[in-house]
């Protein structure tokens, strides 16, 4: 599968990448059969977040990763906003993912900018982040939104984040044009590694799959996260990223 540099990190990242929310409506076997395909096919990327099934996609992801867990970029999210809530929730993270450390520790779906300066408060979750970091348990920090540019440019002037993910699909380039024209210019120009989402723009657009991804693996982004709840759907996939070639 083709790969592109996750911007200053210097990782190498699959152009698609597996999102965790749907291995919560999946059973054990099916989860594990969906995982070990992709990472077989040099898929490079797995996210999950502690919000996905009150943990389930987590705990999924620990148990089938638990042989492989040196073979991915791994990314895991914190919803909560507080400094102490949020160390907590991240510890019991990562005793669901069985690991001792996430390559990508994202504040999530942050979506107001009332929480925006909750989490780069003095007491806030981004200080749980910088203390997972300097004891090695998180790589890189990062934050994710789904359709506010304008809350992710304010977040790139206040803080040096190391990846960002937001939506990036030709339905939103209208909705949202700030994404294109501004956020991910500051981004690239800054070195920040640009992770992408909702592809299909909530399956707005899933009649046109091959031309979504084209759209949006054209652009300079580095990976397109989707979820993939079926076998069909993720062979699907990782057919649209080897046959990629830009428009």
């Amino acid at each position: 599968m083709q790969t592109r540099t996750l911007g200053r990190t210097g990782l190498e990242v699959s152009i698609l990448g597996l999102g965790g929310f749907h291995l919560v409506e999946l059973g054990f076997e099916q989860a594990r059969a969906i995982i070990n395909r992709y990472l077989d096919a040099g898929g490079s990327y797995i996210e999950t977040a502690a919000q996905y099934g009150e943990g389930e996609s987590e705990r999924k992801v620990g148990q089938i990763m638990a042989k492989r867990r040196d073979e991915c970029i791994l990314a895991t999210k914190c919803h909560l906003r507080g400094r102490d809530e949020a160390a907590a929730l991240f510890a019991s993270s990562l005793d669901r993912l069985q690991t001792d450390h996430v390559d990508v520790l994202f504040m999530h779906h942050v979506q107001t900018m009332e929480e925006l300066d909750r989490i780069l408060a003095p007491d806030g979750a981004l200080r749980t982040a910088e203390a997972a970091r300097d004891a090695g348990q998180a790589r890189l920090i990062g934050i994710s939104t789904h359709g506010h540019p304008q809350l992710m440019i304010r977040a790139l002037e206040a803080y040096p984040f190391d990846v960002i993910m937001t939506n990036f699909n030709y339905y939103d380039r209208f909705n949202f044009p700030l994404i294109e024209e501004k956020l991910l210019p500051m981004a690239l120009e800054r070195g920040i590694g640009v992770m992408g989402m909702k592809v299909v723009a909530d399956g707005l657009l899933w009649r046109s799959a091959e031309a979504a991804f084209r759209y949006a693996w054209s652009l300079p982004i580095h990976s397109m996260v989707a979820g993939m709840n079926t076998m069909e759907i993720l062979e699907l996939d990782l057919a649209l990223a080897e046959a990629f070639t830009p428009l």
